[in-house]
């Protein structure tokens, strides 16, 4: 295929996969022993998710040649591969211009029932970073701020020794945290716990890998810009199919209304308060023993309070996003309360010991847990699985805007209110069917909000009758007799 040609997107699920090696840890005339494994591949898959240190994926290959025991495949080999959407950035993990993948495992080995030298089985990758985890142990002390901490980790050749990009938000933590010998992203995510953003009322950062490279930053980073308005949204999917036109002049627009067009979505929970609840989403309460001043001060939490000091999905530009949340303003039955005035729902106790470091203090529980516990609890809530066409352009991590219609007779559709608007991309799996020249890719994605606020209601509904009488089942049983 010319290189003009690969640069251009004529049509949906086309790819380039210009690279696709194994690197035997073997040498030949001093240079790296490898073999082209494209011939032989049926799909590849490549996962990245927000919630996940690394990048993962598997290849599942058709091989004649017994290539896993003529090279051999034990774990000590890595993949090196260039994959991208025509014309798009994508995944660059190749020996002369990325960092390779490594490959850890080799897996369901099935012999050929129609071919007796043909197998089929399935390759495992991982970056090398996950490696290292592994191999290595974090048992030292920081301080001053958290992101110092996480560089060091990420970098330092006896830990993770990344060589990738690495995207760091400023923190407003300044403590000292000694780190009891922990495994590096034990150490990360347990620093991650502990961390205060710098420009938003956001707790807890995420530390996670895609085709970018390496992240640490609050959820608030990736729903707004430089802590002042919204994240702009990258990308628009819809779910009824649209006209195309024949015109040759629209070529290009028709294949971007395509890519918009999804194959097939569903949607996790858009309604789930017993869970919610359970969790401790709309309020929780956290009682905080201060072992050095001899205290117990309790905390509650308030979703509703708390919510209109972040940003939101649907937050629009710099606007105060105050009347969107996932829940109704509205009390509960006849309790004369609202959801979120509920502390008690979910209690925790921690103990904090102050003056532990003369010029450092640990970041205070309050500040932290209570919004992480809820915070947690709303990624579960809204989730949007999309399958759709492969689109390098997009990471885990970024804000797509996704329509659905009412499900209501008529010829004309309104997109639903509740269901309808932007969502976070919290993880991406890419598919890479050799067999059929295709690109796809699984979404699964989250909103905290609504686009369209719900209605409110004060006043608590009485409904049913009131039958608040104790029987004593023993009078009862007299009347039976």
């Amino acid at each position: 295929m010319a290189v003009a040609e690969k640069n251009i997107l004529d049509r949906v699920g086309k790819y380039n996969l210009s690279e696709l090696n194994i690197i035997s840890y073997q040498q030949v005339d001093n240079e790296p022993r490898f073999i082209d494994i494209k011939g032989i591949t049926l799909t590849l898959s490549i996962t990245e998710d927000i919630f996940s240190n690394n990048i993962m994926g598997s290849i599942i290959v058709y091989d004649t040649q017994d290539i896993r025991t003529l090279l051999p495949i034990t774990g000590l080999e890595r993949l090196s591969f260039k994959l991208n959407t025509p014309g798009l950035p994508g995944y660059d993990m190749s020996e002369k211009t990325g960092v390779p993948f490594q490959i850890y495992k080799v897996d369901s080995v099935r012999k050929d029932e129609s071919n007796d030298v043909g197998q089929f089985y399935k390759i495992f990758f991982c970056s090398p970073e996950m490696y290292y985890n592994q191999m290595a142990t974090v048992s030292r002390a920081y301080s001053g701020p958290i992101e110092n901490a996480v560089q060091d980790i990420v970098r330092q050749k006896k830990y993770l020794n990344s060589k990738k990009p690495l995207y760091v938000e400023s923190s407003a933590t300044n403590a000292k945290y000694v780190i009891p010998s922990l495994k590096p992203y034990s150490a990360i995510n347990y620093l991650s716990a502990q961390t205060l953003s710098g420009k938003y009322s956001n707790a807890g950062y995420l530390f996670y890998e895609n085709s970018r490279g390496f992240h640490f930053r609050s959820l608030g980073s990736l729903l707004a810009l430089g802590g002042a308005r919204a994240r702009p949204t990258r990308w628009n999917y819809m779910t009824q199919i649209t006209n195309i036109s024949d015109s040759k002049k629209d070529e290009v627009k028709d294949i971007q209304k395509r890519l918009q067009t999804i194959i097939r979505y569903e949607i996790g929970k858009p309604v789930d308060a017993m869970s919610n609840i359970m969790d401790g989403m709309y309020a929780n309460k956290l009682v905080v023993h201060d072992a050095f001043n001899k205290t117990l001060i309790t905390h509650n939490f308030n979703y509703k309070d708390n919510y209109e000091k972040e940003f939101h999905t649907e937050t629009i530009g710099a606007e105060a996003d105050i009347d969107k949340m996932i829940t109704p303003v509205a009390k509960l039955n006849d309790t004369n309360n609202f959801l979120y005035e509920n502390a008690d729902s979910k209690k925790m106790v921690v103990t904090e010991t102050s003056k532990v470091h003369n010029d450092f203090e640990f970041t205070p529980s309050n500040l932290t847990l209570p919004k992480i516990v809820s915070q947690q609890a709303q990624y579960k809530n809204m989730n949007l699985t999309i399958l759709a066409h492969g689109y390098t352009m997009l990471n885990a991590g970024d804000i797509i805007n996704f329509t659905e219609p009412l499900r209501q007779p008529g010829e004309k559709k309104q997109d639903n209110p509740y269901t309808s608007g932007r969502y976070m991309i919290m993880a991406i799996k890419h598919t890479i069917s050799v067999e059929t020249q295709s690109h796809t890719m699984i979404l699964k994605c989250f909103k905290d909000s609504v686009r369209t606020p719900y209605p409110s209601e004060e006043d608590g509904i009485q409904v049913g009758i009131e039958d608040d009488i104790n029987i004593d089942i023993y009078k009862e049983d007299e009347k039976l007799a």
